[in-house]
């Protein structure tokens, strides 16, 4: 008998790869995707009052509903219509585990928010890519329709804004291939950059679910906190494999605090988005790369060079971007950062790209 402890878990896992990110540093890191602004003293200061008056020593309720409610009373929703997790990416692992049926296929659009490839193949799904366009970045609609009429089995898990990318995949598609009654899941965790969203498309189809977080607009990467809204039939079955107290007390204060902002969210998303466009501007003026039609907190390139020169030359000027997956080579993101941090990186890109 094999001694090899790897024969203890499922098979799968050694083709599973791991969730990396660089280890690098810089002074100016535009890699992770985050809020470039903070929450204000003034609210951080009602968070901590809030921890101090809470019990520590005692668990909360298991499944967050104050939070829920909040949510809820947010998307104009109801309450049912809403599970919590520490993050979008666990409310994400845990559809994994609750809808593989044996032999389920999870259809994917590449390049795209790896974990999804990962966490499916962990939990004996069978991957279907139907990759971008190298051109457009458009998804193959057709051969997902295609696809998803031939095997009613078949779910998709789209990712928009797209993380790499910042596309959005065609709302039409969505309700195209929703109409074949196939299970699609909307990660939606850039949807305030977008000024969009499947938010009202959840009242007309049951087989539709809706991943979001607050780690990215609400400036709570540190806090880490997503939610799922959907179907309350579905979401029942889902919150069965959400660890119960995985939202903990100082995660659910700082939510309910920033969703008690509306307003400086939307000062930040506007900010954001103005940012992005100026980024865009001059980086059309400038050779170099391709820029995709971001709608994100992100910008896409595909550059003529290759990519991984640029990252260790932008990386020596003191700036740290992410490399990703392209259609065909390599490309980099770049999260759109502080005006000051923006400016650094226009300089250092018309140098590193002359």
């Amino acid at each position: 008998m094999s001694t090899t402890p790897r024969r203890l878990l499922r098979p799968e896992m050694a083709e599973v790869p791991p969730y990396v990110t660089s280890t690098a540093t810089a002074p100016i890191r535009l890699d992770r995707n985050e809020s470039p602004a903070e929450m204000t003293l003034e609210v951080k200061e009602k968070v901590l009052v809030s921890l101090a008056a809470a019990r520590w020593s005692r668990y909360p309720d298991p499944y967050a509903g104050e939070l829920k409610a909040a949510l809820a009373a947010r998307e104009g929703l109801p309450a049912e219509s809403v599970i919590v997790g520490n993050g979008s990416n666990s409310l994400l692992l845990s559809f994994f585990l609750a809808a593989a049926v044996p032999s389920r296929k999870i259809g994917l659009c590449p390049p795209t928010f790896g974990l999804y490839s990962s966490w499916a193949r962990a939990a004996g799904y069978v991957i279907e890519n139907f990759p971008l366009a190298d051109g457009d970045l458009a998804p193959p609609l057709e051969t997902m329709l295609l696809a998803a009429r031939k095997d009613s089995e078949l779910a998709f898990v789209i990712c928009s804004p797209n993380n790499p990318t910042g596309t959005l995949f065609p709302a039409d598609g969505v309700i195209a291939l929703l109409e074949t009654g196939a299970l699609v899941v909307l990660d939606e965790a850039y949807v305030e950059f977008s000024g969009g969203g499947a938010r009202g498309l959840l009242s007309r189809f049951a087989n539709l679910l809706i991943s979001r977080t607050l780690s990215k607009a609400a400036a709570l990467a540190g806090v880490r906190v997503g939610y799922m809204l959907g179907d309350p039939l579905l979401l029942e079955e889902i919150e069965k494999v959400v660890p119960p107290f995985s939202v903990n007390v100082f995660a659910r204060a700082a939510a309910l605090a920033a969703l008690a902002e509306p307003e400086a969210l939307r000062e930040r998303v506007v900010a954001v988005i103005a940012e992005r466009h100026r980024l865009e501007q001059a980086l059309a003026a400038m050779p170099g790369a391709r820029l995709a039609d971001s709608q994100a907190n992100f910008l896409y390139l595909r550059p003529v060079r290759p990519a991984e020169e640029l990252f260790r030359e932008l990386l020596d000027r003191g700036i740290l971007v992410r490399r990703v997956p392209g259609t065909r080579e390599g490309a980099l993101r770049v999260t759109v950062g502080r005006p000051e941090e923006n400016d650094r990186f226009l300089e250092a890109w018309r140098e590193v790209t002359r």
